[in-house]
């Protein structure tokens, strides 16, 4: 009797019973069939997760620890192209570098070299700042200054022949070509003349502000060590091993005492690593012609998985590389097969009974939620779109991010005029920002911004929701960066927020919402019975 009525129900109620019984049987069996037949696909999934993870917590901490030392040259070059810098005025260009220093630890010395032949070098040891310079008006000196709050306590003259234009650092430099010396190089592991310790130099250059021919070679020196200590600390699994190489054969390493000879590379042929899960780990990556993604590879009676990636996509000068056992996250799978199926099949049935109860509570959130309606494969089409239904409660353009084309430079109102929106889209309902689309819905593109990459603009981006809106809502703030017709766009989507948004501009904080095309700022008595009504 049951059996026929669910067979043949007549009503609503009964033909949807019907209907969650299949689903709750035919999405078993496919769980059964998947958990049984596919235990290498899902052995693989793992494997390939774990290591990409892996890769991606280790390029993190590398990029912390070097992205400052990168940033802080890109400001040194910036204050050198402005004449700022006179290497005469050691007290002065000391205080400058001093407080920068402080803030970066893993910079053991700043130093310069002109092509007049001035040189300047700070460096520190603990607490202790020391600067060298020498001068082509006294050629044969050098002299050393100790530094205490800004003030040479301590100095001396040392007669002895020093041409720092044979250092490889500067000899690198000087070899950058007009086009090049926007950018930072970083030169592989050498020995640093001043306290013969290893490490690696990012080395910047530009011409003289008053006379062209002269060029300025700067190098941010930072102690090798310093890179292994962050990359030790990175977890790769209870066994796994993170290591550094440079994108082919030669695997970095760390020095354990000062080594008194010429430059030299601290490396080892992959072949002759000490540590044997890399050296079969870059032996296997050889052997299967360099994959990109994570692979398998047997070695001294075990099964290991790795991967490698270049820490900088652009540049690929330096290269990470993880090696894990396969028994470090894998052993308890197979073990644990059945208890997997059963716990998976319980949370199926827990699920689809919650299901229409979550649904009912939070109707009000799940109408609210906005879908994000641009998808990167579609990108052009979807973006056509939403321009072609024109500005409105929940869409908006915008012509630049940072640019103001009337007065034709960058702008912190042009920021925060599109910001406003964010913050107000969040508040109320949801919506879209498209930039690089003006107000008659022209396509124009963001090349007015004048940012070098997409990762710079997506940086900038990133840290203007961090400073104004705040890292806790950035979840629900969607950035995608595509091409129409050849001109770059940007779209902002924002989902509606749990909690109350405000706009932080410098020490004023607003809270707005959205009034049909227009985003208006409430008082404090407007947004507590708005916010109250919102419930």
């Amino acid at each position: 009797m049951i059996i026929q009525t669910l067979l043949g129900p007549t009503n609503t109620r009964r033909r949807l019973l019907r209907d969650l019984i299949i689903v709750i049987l035919l999405t078993s069996g496919a769980i059964t069939a998947v958990t049984l037949v596919q235990g290498a696909n899902m052995r693989n999934n793992i494997a390939q997760e774990h290591i990409q993870q892996s890769l991606t917590n280790t390029s993190d901490r590398i990029f912390q620890f070097y992205e400052p030392v990168v940033s802080n040259a890109l400001l040194i070059q910036k204050w050198g192209l402005a004449g700022i810098w006179k290497m005469e005025d050691t007290a002065s260009v000391t205080a400058k570098l001093i407080p920068m220093m402080e803030n970066l630890p893993q910079v053991g010395a700043i130093k310069f070299g002109e092509t007049s032949g001035r040189s300047y070098l700070l460096s520190r040891n603990e607490n202790i700042w020391m600067t060298r310079t020498t001068s082509p008006d006294k050629p044969g000196e050098i002299l050393w200054q100790q530094w205490v709050n800004g003030q040479p306590m301590e100095t001396r003259v040392e007669k002895k022949a020093f041409d720092f234009k044979e250092r490889l650092w500067y000899r690198v430099g000087l070899s950058h070509s007009p086009q090049n010396q926007a950018a930072v190089t970083w030169m592989p592991p050498y020995l640093f003349d001043y306290d013969k310790i290893p490490g690696l130099s990012a080395v910047m250059t530009w011409p003289s502000a008053k006379e062209e021919a002269e060029i300025s070679v700067m190098a941010l020196d930072v102690p090798i060590n310093g890179l292994f200590n962050r990359i030790s600390e990175t977890r790769v699994g209870a066994n796994g091993t993170a290591f550094l190489f440079d994108g082919d054969t030669s695997v970095y390493h760390p020095v354990n005492k000062a080594v008194e000879t010429g430059d030299i590379l601290f490396s080892s042929r992959h072949t002759e690593v000490e540590a044997a899960n890399v050296r079969g780990a870059m032996a296997a990556w050889h052997a299967k012609g360099k994959p990109k993604k994570a692979f398998m590879f047997p070695y001294g009676g075990q099964t290991y998985w790795a991967g490698v990636q270049p820490i900088n996509a652009d540049t690929r000068e330096f290269w990470i590389g993880v090696v894990v056992p396969q028994s470090d996250f894998l052993n308890k799978v197979q073990e644990k097969r059945w208890a997997i199926l059963v716990v998976v099949l319980g949370v199926l049935g827990l699920g689809l009974l919650m299901a229409g109860f979550v649904v009912w509570k939070y109707r009000h959130q799940l109408r609210d939620m906005p879908n994000r309606v641009v998808r990167d494969a579609c990108f052009a089409d979807d973006v056509q779109r939403l321009i072609s239904q024109g500005e409105g409660a929940t869409l908006e353009f915008k012509s630049t991010l940072r640019m103001n084309l009337k007065a034709g430079k960058n702008d912190k109102n042009i920021e925060v005029a599109w910001m406003k929106s964010v913050s107000a889209f969040m508040n109320t309902n949801g919506g879209m920002i498209i930039i690089g689309v003006n107000d008659d819905g022209e396509v124009i593109g963001t090349a007015p911004d004048g940012f070098e990459s997409e990762d710079k603009c997506r940086l900038h981006f990133r840290n203007l929701m961090n400073q104004h809106i705040g890292l806790e809502f950035t979840k629900y703030i969607h950035l995608s960066i595509g091409t129409i017709d050849g001109h770059t766009v940007m779209v902002i989507e924002c989902e509606r927020a749990d909690a109350p948004v405000f706009l932080i501009n410098k020490k004023d904080e607003a809270f707005y919402v959205r009034s049909g095309p227009s985003s208006l700022s409430l008082t404090m008595r407007q947004m507590l019975k708005y916010l109250e009504s919102r419930k």
